[in-house]
């Protein structure tokens, strides 16, 4: 075969492979999902009382909602993600919308909330609910309960049929009913309303947050996560079978069955343990059997490559007889075919370990696939710390530092630990390997193997310092999952040394 047909065949079998991996990392949200976390992040200004006297003690800003007997009193400290993108867009020079823009945009909201209900519940029409409407009822987007909290969703959903196009659709409807409805009355001109730089500017704001939400993954649906600045739950949609392997054929291999098992073991396992306590033993769980189903996968190229770490004493020999094979084309060649004799009399092929990192890596993926997308780790906390978030974003943090419940503590020992387990995990085989060759290091050092082993020795550190920076930036159930998977490293490590040990003292 030509170089060029090796080369193109390889570069295809690249971009095939990562094709196929990108799916694993796809987000699970459905336009639904992201309709109700989009809320949970903007969920506007206004809060909901009884009286007139409520609303006012609450700010400056009240009135009555609308064909109601609910008051509202409106401030931008009600929802921190919008006041976020409001200061932010006037440091950019850009012209925001005024809070009775954003009051108008919540009756909007309100009334087509109201609307839905009417709609899902027969037994009372859209005018009865609101002659009848407490503020109880109304709720918010930090409470489990309420119009809002069901169907404020709506204000950034739609009804096209195509749907890449329905989300933001029901936004753009929404911003012009509120300009028509109340510019006049309670907007004084079209100067309060968002401008196009504002209203792009929002979207991409927006957009930019929900792309970095991917925990939707849930046998069940119901209310999960921790989203916005209030870290509000949402209502979340059960993802089937099915709808796995549209993101892709691993997504559905691999990525929901994972996320599966750690939705039925933390579901399980809440009410004997807790929910934070859940997560951990079905991640300890989960991370068991996929070792497990990987080690019988890869037993014979694991054995193979055992079988090379143990022969590692008689390869030393080898090299000393050839200490100028780094020069010496004949002794360079005398070196390879002995050394290539001594693996065939074993029954070991050098290029195991390779297969074995190729099988390796796209099982890696598909489980942080799984665990970023898990929405049962979304919710709750063990020890503090919200496993859907990364290490970094807890300890980088600073004023989690002076809060005791903010989870940084833990984050600390379970990066330091992650850290310290994979290091030993790695360097466990080098360790054992250094102690066997003891015994003939006066034979000489091939300058050959030296060389070979400095390089093996910094692939080794590259590969240790890249999983413990991913396991800082990645979501902190990735550490707990790399740690478990280090300690089981670890006792297999010591297990097949043993084993080999035994078997050769016999």
């Amino acid at each position: 075969m030509k170089k060029g047909t090796k080369l193109g065949l390889g570069i295809g079998g690249l971009l095939l492979g990562a094709l196929l991996l990108s799916g694993c990392t796809n987000s699970f949200c459905s336009t639904v999902d992201k309709a109700h976390i989009l809320y949970a992040i903007d969920h506007g200004v206004c809060q909901y009382y009884e009286t007139e006297d409520e609303a006012k003690a609450a700010s400056d800003s009240y009135g009555l909602v609308p064909g109601t007997n609910v008051y509202f009193a409106a401030s931008f400290d009600n929802c921190g993600n919008l006041r976020k993108i409001i200061n932010s867009a006037t440091k950019e020079g850009i012209s925001v919308p005024s809070l009775k823009y954003y009051i108008a945009l919540d009756n909007v909201v309100l009334d087509h909330a109201i609307q839905q209900k009417a709609a899902d519940d027969s037994s009372r029409t859209a005018d009865e609910i609101k002659a009848n409407l407490t503020a109880e009822e109304i709720g918010s987007a930090k409470e489990t309960n309420g119009l809002l909290y069901d169907y404020g969703y709506l204000k950034y959903y739609g009804t096209n049929e195509k749907e890449s196009k329905k989300l933001w659709e029901n936004w753009v409807a929404f911003d012009n009913e509120a300009r028509l409805t109340y510019t006049g009355t309670l907007i004084d001109n079209v100067a309060e309303c968002p401008n196009t730089d504002f209203s792009t500017y929002y979207k991409k704001q927006m957009s930019n947050t929900i792309n970095s939400y991917r925990s939707c993954l849930a046998l069940k649906g119901g209310n999960y996560g921790r989203y916005g600045a209030e870290e509000i739950e949402v209502q979340i949609q059960a993802k089937s079978y099915g709808y796995a392997w549209k993101n892709g054929p691993l997504s559905g291999l691999l990525v929901w069955p994972i996320g599966a098992l750690l939705d039925v073991f933390t579901v399980g396992m809440t009410n004997a343990v807790g929910q934070g306590w859940a997560q951990l033993f079905a991640i300890l769980f989960v991370t068991l059997i996929v070792r497990s189903l990987m080690l019988l996968v890869t037993f014979k190229q694991t054995t193979s490559s055992t079988k090379m770490q143990e022969l590692q004493p008689e390869i030393a020999k080898i090299q000393a007889k050839y200490p100028n094979s780094n020069t010496n084309q004949y002794e360079k060649q005398r070196l390879a075919m002995e050394t290539q004799a001594l693996y065939k009399k074993h029954k070991i092929n050098p290029l195991t370990s390779i297969l074995v990192m190729i099988v390796q890596f796209p099982v890696f993926i598909c489980v942080w696939g799984a665990m970023q997308g898990s929405a049962q780790l979304s919710s709750g906390e063990f020890l503090h710390l919200n496993l859907s978030t990364s290490i970094s974003s807890v300890l980088t943090t600073w004023s989690n530092w002076a809060h005791p419940t903010s989870g940084v503590w833990t984050a600390l020992g379970l990066f330091l630990l992650m850290s310290a387990a994979q290091t030993v995990a790695m360097l466990l085989p080098q360790w054992l390997n250094a102690a066997k060759k003891k015994k003939i290091a006066k034979l000489g050092r091939n300058p050959a193997q030296k060389e070979s082993d400095n390089k093996m020795k910094y692939f080794t550190y590259i590969m240790l310092a890249m999983i413990i920076f991913m396991g800082f930036s990645l979501v902190s159930a990735l550490g707990v999952y790399w740690l478990i998977g280090a300690l089981f490293s670890i006792a297999q490590t010591l297990i097949t040394h043993a084993i080999m040990n035994r078997k050769k003292s016999k």
